[in-house]
């Protein structure tokens, strides 16, 4: 059977997306690969179909629950049953069950933590039933100098090599989002395999990156009311604190915005519930730490705001790149303030591990342990190794970092874990051991200062802002045109400032704005002149005090206005002259008339309604996109989805996600994806018209039914 035939049989899909069936090959030919691929690209597929093709399991190492729990939750009917995950939310009995499973040969897919590889049982087992493929998802997590690096991504190769050992070494396929040329080298190192690269490109077109200057944070959460105002759809805003989550959420909701918080801090039920809640569409905007997004399978988030800057350009295109999973147009924007650098600097060097902190946790580890070999429970060490600082947000985190630090100069190793205790072995301190863990530690903080540095130019830079990600990573992409503020004339140059770049709702008319402007003024202008008028430039021949529209365009630049009066000019709302001093322009009886008239004179092409409902939102029109990068569904003969359909579809797979998990059982056994959409179509709005969409049947309308019509009419609609 063919990849195209198997892909058909076992997903219902007749095309691969762009570069799956590269990856797939090179895994089935027994290539070690590594694939980045941008979020929305369909990463699972690359090793969901192989694990049904090839003779022995599929072992899929993810660093997250969520998102283990999203993508079993995903498969087709054809492919749930030979799937199952094993991770400490799973309970004791049904543990076992799944591992007995797993011995029997029944399943092909093996979802699992990577501290599970720690535990010599699990890896005993997977030795006696060996394995066609291992799989390393969000592989950037083995980078010990990246944004998101997990200690326990570093025991992959000692787990890989016990198979190579044995002569029975499975093909690797490491998966991430985000890697530039520096780290793709390190995942391939920290794997110790020859990995062979795949990269998709960067550049996604359906999504307009945009940053706002602000002065300060008052004049941020001002620029992020009206940008949330004038965006219809889902959004997720982040910031890099919980108080700050908290404060945005409860100053949106002030103003009438529906909005929740979401971070670590929070009660695991209170987390669940919330993300529930944003993902059945019952609140529009989430305001988050980055906690949130990784794992939360909900396509049609139109926005992302950054409230506060990223750590690195990895962070941020990886965030920014949840918007728009579906391929449509989405937006992302970026607040900056003069001050965001310093407050990021500080914020950053509260959450690095110290030389202070792996000198703690050495003694305390020393203490416990002596020079022997023992079990370390990480609750009981952290205390003794950080005192007050063990009730810190991440400090758990922190001392599994400083643990991995420790082995990487010599200290000590790390065996396979017993449960959840660590095993480690404590060494003898190496010769100037004080000397290279400071270099090491010192390393850190130097990729650190960089990744900000690269973020910071990113927000200064002039140039197209899909451009600089591009290079970023090492690719090479021309100027997006029409896909970010810079490329749309709607930046302001220079530094961070305070002055605020004019939002969509403000500047329906740019037309009307020109040309009053040029109707009030006591003397003839060229079209510079207007541009640095009406831009707001020093130098303009009016100010503020003479002239009410000088700056009503700052944010656009003055290039871009000239381009408007010379669309002006070709519709005969406005004539070019020459004069003895410079060419200059005046209004036409035409230009005149459409003043006098309620017309839209010039439209600015980026104008977007502001749609307060949360409900059923207009949405913005899909750009031309191809079939295969819109979606990984099949092409029908149906009439596509309205915006509101699709919203209605979205919500609906929410919904039978949650009531899968309680259930326990697949969702496909709640409904098809084809009932979903026959659902979201109809709309029903009673149960008799619920009955009667195909798929439904009596005995789902009684059981479901009106869940579903309280999802699609709630009562406070």
């Amino acid at each position: 059977m063919s990849l195209h035939e198997s892909l058909e049989l076992y997903f219902g899909h007749t095309e691969f997306r762009p570069f799956q069936e590269e990856i797939i090959t090179q895994v089935m030919e027994g290539r070690d690969t590594l694939g980045v691929l941008p979020t929305g690209a369909g990463k699972s597929l690359t090793y969901q179909l192989p694990s049904l093709l090839l003779p022995r399991p599929t072992l899929v190492i993810s660093p997250l629950i969520a998102l283990m729990q999203d993508q079993l939750n995903g498969l087709p009917p054809a492919v749930y049953p030979y799937a199952t995950l094993i991770n400490s939310s799973v309970e004791s009995e049904e543990l076992k069950r799944r591992l007995n499973g797993i011995e029997n040969g029944e399943f092909k897919l093996i979802y699992a933590a990577p501290e599970r590889l720690r535990q010599q049982n699990f890896l005993r087992l997977l030795h006696r039933v060996g394995l066609s493929l291992v799989v390393v998802d969000e592989a950037h997590c083995v980078s010990a100098w990246g944004h998101d690096f997990r200690p326990d991504y570093l025991f992959i190769r000692k787990a890989l090599e016990t198979f190579q050992e044995s002569g029975d070494a499975p093909t690797l396929l490491a998966l991430t989002a985000t890697a530039t040329q520096e780290m793709q080298a390190e995942i391939a190192a920290q794997l110790g395999r020859d990995l062979k690269p795949i990269n998709a490109p960067i550049f996604r077109s359906n999504l307009k990156l945009e940053v706002f200057r602000c002065a300060n944070a008052e004049r941020k959460m001002r620029r992020l009311s009206e940008i949330c105002k004038e965006t219809s759809g889902s959004a997720i805003v982040y910031a890099n604190s919980r108080n700050r989550c908290e404060e945005l959420s409860e100053f949106l909701n002030r103003l009438k915005i529906p909005a929740a918080y979401y971070h670590a801090g929070m009660e695991r039920e209170e987390r669940k519930a919330t993300q529930e809640r944003f993902m059945l569409g019952r609140v529009r905007i989430m305001v988050a730490t980055v906690a949130f997004g990784m794992g939360v399978d909900k396509a049609n988030v139109r926005l992302v705001v950054h409230f506060t800057l990223p750590e690195s350009l990895e962070s941020y295109t990886q965030e920014a790149g949840r918007a728009g999973r579906d391929g449509k147009p989405s937006r992302c924007a970026l607040l900056a303030a003069p001050s965001d650098k310093t407050n990021l600097s500080r914020w950053l060097h509260q959450g690095e591990v110290t030389f202070e902190m792996a000198r703690d946790t050495y003694r305390a580890l020393k203490a416990r342990l002596g020079r022997g070999t023992g079990l370390i429970n990480v609750e009981e060490i952290l205390p003794e190794a950080f005192g007050e600082d063990a009730l810190e947000p991440g400090a758990d985190t922190r001392l599994r970092v400083a643990i991995s630090l420790l082995e990487q100069t010599g200290f000590l190793i790390r065996h396979p874990d017993m449960s959840r205790d660590l095993r480690i072995e404590m060494l003898p301190a190496p010769p100037n051991a004080r000397t290279n863990l400071e270099k090491t530690l010192a390393l850190r903080r130097k990729h650190a200062a960089e990744r900000l540095e690269e973020m910071v130019g990113y927000v200064e830079s002039k140039e197209c802002r899909h451009v600089i990600i591009a290079r970023h990573f090492g690719q090479k992409q021309g100027t997006c045109e029409s896909a970010c503020d810079r490329c749309l004339g709607l930046a302001t140059d220079g530094k961070l400032e305070k002055t605020e770049v004019p939002t969509f709702a403000q500047i329906p008319d740019v037309g009307r704005i020109l040309m009053e402007c040029m109707a009030s003024l006591p003397f003839a202008v060229g079209r510079t002149g207007l541009a640095k008028i009406v831009t707001g430039a020093p130098d303009a021949s009016a100010g503020q005090g003479s002239c009410k529209h000088h700056g009503m365009l700052v944010g656009f630049t003055r290039k871009a206005v000239i381009a408007f009066l010379d669309t002006l000019v070709e519709r005969k709302y406005l004539i070019a002259y020459t004069t003895e001093d410079y060419p200059k322009i005046r209004i036409t009886a035409t230009g005149g008339a459409a003043l006098q008239s309620e017309e839209t004179i010039l439209a600015n092409p980026n104008h977007r309604t502001a749609h307060p409902s949360s409900r059923s939102p207009k949405r913005i029109a899909p750009s031309t996109i191809r079939p295969s990068e819109k979606t990984s569904t099949p092409m029908t003969s149906e009439t596509p989805f309205t915006p509101d359909e699709d919203d209605r579809f979205e919500q609906l797979r929410a919904w039978r996600r949650i009531e899968a998990e309680r259930a326990h059982t697949p969702p496909y056994v709640i409904f098809h994806d084809s009932t979903l959409r026959s659902i979201a179509r109809a709309n029903p709005s009673s149960l008799n018209a619920l009955v009667a969409v195909s798929g439904v049947g009596q005995a789902k309308q009684e059981r479901y039914g009106a869940a579903i019509l309280e999802l699609l009419h709630p009562p406070d609609a």
